[in-house]
């Protein structure tokens, strides 16, 4: 894991809070270091270089 939290945990029981889980919860104290683990592994995608990259179209509506 990285020396520095992606996210606090006052941040993450706030954030859990306000998407309407109980942030009192024993769970809470699972969750918490998997969801920094999960960001700490997104950190990773900063480095990578998209700017010669146009995106795909994911939905073309239909044209007639």
């Amino acid at each position: 894991m990285a020396t520095q939290s992606p996210m606090g945990r006052e941040a993450f029981l706030r954030l859990a809070a306000d998407a309407g889980l109980n942030a009192d919860s024993a769970h809470m104290d699972e969750l918490f270091p998997y969801v920094q683990a999960v960001l700490d592994g997104l950190g990773s995608l900063r480095d990578l270089d998209v700017t010669a990259i146009e995106p795909d179209m994911a939905f073309e509506p239909h044209r007639e």
